[in-house]
């Protein structure tokens, strides 16, 4: 036996093995290259605003102009010949949208998270994290060579303010707060108001990802730019700074890649130190156009956003959760792995996709199924998902 397979069995005995399956999308629905053409209602996508539309691909498509020279690949990086006019384009829009300085926009979330952190950071800092943060800033945070770095409890701003009045003690010479807005696994949001609290008692810099709020949330001043955007709209008096905030592409704009929106400063330091910019090839053309392109309309998805809305509710109505589903998210526990696994196949067997999220991904007795509403679901296919649901129990 090799150490892959005895690695490969001890995972199918915790009930942890994945496999790689083909599949084939089409807005809602998909089907499997296994199961004879058999489609199914999709609840595992992150195309919450349904953007994944070939109405709007073709429109795009007509207006995009070819005249680029590497429209559909760039090999290179942008440090090398790969800057394109596009990667221009797409910055000043984004930072336009947000009210920004600028922005620096990479391949994908993982490669912000994972590298701006180790970039940033020197000895002497100090980084506080939440507990659930994602794998992708856990990753940064072990990048930080000879940065100390502290977690605390999940959305605990009692322990956070612990952890900074223990802070004030010694010499640090910054202190950085890492949190998501809208969290991936639970469907919850960070305590933004806290958080701005104590950002005017202890002056921390705060790095804000928002992968999953960008596009679906936003204030009516500037629709789907994200939950920071929409809680300074409301408390001009008491604002939140984001010194680092990160938004991606791959989940409401249906695109591919993600940016940090930053200082011009911050974006100088990352193109001289950050290496998966350094590393990595550039985008093509065609996909920074075509997330410009949807940046450009987010005020005129905001009917999207308000049927989102309108399905989160029919859910809630449905289900009768103890804690009220708050956002797209909607995480229906299960337990145990096994239960999990159970709960996913029975419902795949009725016609509803759903991934099956289990440990390590999440705590121990905490595996669940991660659903993902889409402003495109039916109501009927949400009412008939939670009579599933139901009988699952």
């Amino acid at each position: 036996m090799t150490r892959e397979t005895d690695i490969l069995d001890r995972l199918a005995a915790q009930g942890n093995l994945r496999s790689l399956k083909t599949l084939r999308t089409q807005g809602t629905r998909l089907c499997t290259a296994t199961d004879d053409g058999r489609d199914y209602c999709n609840l595992s996508s992150n195309d919450y605003l349904g953007l994944a539309d070939l109405t709007l691909q073709r429109a795009f498509l007509e207006s995009l102009d070819t005249t680029g020279r590497y429209l559909l690949g760039n090999p290179s990086s942008r440090l090398m010949t790969g800057n394109s006019p596009a990667y221009d384009r797409l910055e000043t829009t984004l930072a336009r949208s947000v009210g920004a300085e600028t922005a620096l926009v990479l391949g994908s979330g993982f490669a912000v998270n994972s590298g701006v952190l180790p970039a940033v950071t020197e000895k002497g800092d100090l980084i506080l994290a939440d507990k659930l943060v994602h794998a992708s800033l856990i990753d940064g945070l072990r990048l930080c060579d000879g940065t100390e770095w502290q977690r605390f409890r999940h959305n605990d701003m009692d322990h956070l303010a612990t952890l900074l009045r223990k802070a004030q003690g010694k010499s640090y010479q910054r202190i950085i707060v890492v949190t998501e807005s809208l969290f991936s696994m639970d469907g919850d949001f960070a305590p933004l108001g806290t958080l701005a609290e104590l950002q005017q008692q202890y002056g921390f810099l705060l790095y804000l990802d928002e992968a999953h709020s960008f596009g679906v949330y936003g204030p009516a001043s500037r629709p789907g730019t994200g939950l920071l955007a929409a809680y300074n709209a409301a408390h001009p008096d008491i604002p939140l700074r984001a010194e680092y905030h990160v938004v991606t592409f791959g989940k409401a704009l249906a695109s591919v890649g993600a940016a940090l929106i930053c200082s011009r400063a911050t974006k100088e330091l990352l193109v001289n130190r950050m290496r998966p910019l350094i590393f990595s090839t550039a985008l093509p053309d065609i996909s920074l156009e075509w997330t410009r392109y949807l940046i450009e309309r987010l005020a005129e998805f905001e009917p999207r956003r308000q049927q989102l809305h309108r399905l989160i509710e029919l859910l809630n109505t449905r289900l009768a959760p103890a804690v009220p589903y708050r956002s797209q998210i909607i995480p229906i526990m299960a337990g145990s792995n096994e239960n999990a696994l159970r709960m996913a196949a029975a419902l795949r067997e009725a016609g509803y996709w759903t991934t099956a999220i289990r440990h390590p991904t999440v705590p121990q007795g905490e595996a669940r199924l991660r659903v993902s509403l889409c402003a495109n679901h039916t109501p009927t296919e949400i009412e008939q998902f939670a009579t599933l649901c139901r009988q699952l129990g």
